[in-house]
């Protein structure tokens, strides 16, 4: 069975609370095809058999085993987390200046619930439910947002709210 990452990259915050996800992509079976055990360092995560590792709180190695039930053939696929030094939200993005380098508001440790931004003005110019770090300074309606300070409001990690400001420099 052939098995990829969604992403190559996976981080945690130091001290981590909330959990991130990691996301096994099946190559060439269905689910329903196969077995699916997931280890940490080499030890067997108990309860976690489908292509998303729901749990991972903490940097290491982690290891994807998935079987064909009619051969019993395997292949396993590791995937390394990383912590962050720190996790910090971001007081401003830079789209296009070097792409590829603080292009999006990353907020994807914080498993925020919804994201509103505001102009100067308070007029909210774009908002998102599930947010993790798709806001690259355009409005709601794919518009390029001037350079200049915004306002957001965070919805977080089930019940909490932080409100602050984030600069757009282009």
């Amino acid at each position: 069975p052939q098995t990829t990452f969604e992403s190559p990259v996976y981080e945690v915050c130091p001290n981590a609370t909330t959990p991130i996800v990691i996301v096994a992509e099946a190559g060439n079976y269905t689910e329903s095809e196969v077995s699916i055990k997931w280890y940490n360092e080499g030890v067997e995560i108990s309860g976690q058999t489908s292509l998303e590792l729901d749990t991972v709180l903490t940097a290491g190695d982690y290891e994807i085993e998935v079987t064909f039930n009619d051969t019993g053939c395997f292949e396993t696929e590791v995937i390394t987390v990383t912590e962050l030094d720190t996790c910090t939200i971001p007081q401003g993005i830079s789209p296009g200046v070097s792409p590829g380098v603080n292009d999006k508001f990353d907020l994807s440790s914080f498993d925020v619930q919804s994201l509103e931004i505001y102009n100067r003005n308070g007029v909210l110019v774009y908002s998102k439910t599930n947010y993790i770090d798709e806001w690259e300074g355009q409005s709601n309606a794919g518009d390029e947002l001037p350079v200049g300070t915004y306002y957001y409001v965070m919805k977080y990690q089930g019940t909490k709210t932080k409100a602050s400001w984030v600069y757009i420099n282009r």
